[in-house]
């Protein structure tokens, strides 16, 4: 299993790099988690790129799960609907 530690935003200036990131890793074909505990600000683009990987992953029979969302990106997921899009897998107790 892959895993891709994000930080900082995922907004205009940075989703490229995000996007070819997670793409890089579908073409392998292992599982995926993008863990957003250190993302602070997603904008709409972000949210674009969100929807893209995933769409990518599914379309190649990878599973991609996104994880560890901060109470500010989680609003953003829960207030764009993503929350059923996405499966979100709680923080751990012992890793806050």
């Amino acid at each position: 299993m892959d895993v891709v530690r994000c930080a900082g935003k995922i907004v205009i200036d940075t989703w490229p790099q995000f996007s070819t990131t997670v793409r890089d890793l579908i073409a392998d074909g292992k599982p995926i988690r993008v863990d957003l505990s250190e993302v602070e600000m997603v904008d709409s683009t972000g949210i674009g790129a969100f929807v893209s990987v995933w769409a990518s992953a599914k379309k190649s029979g990878v599973d991609l799960k996104f994880r560890n969302p901060n109470p500010r990106v989680q609003d953003v997921v829960e207030i764009t609907r993503l929350q059923d899009l996405f499966e979100h897998e709680p923080i751990a107790r012992s890793q806050k």
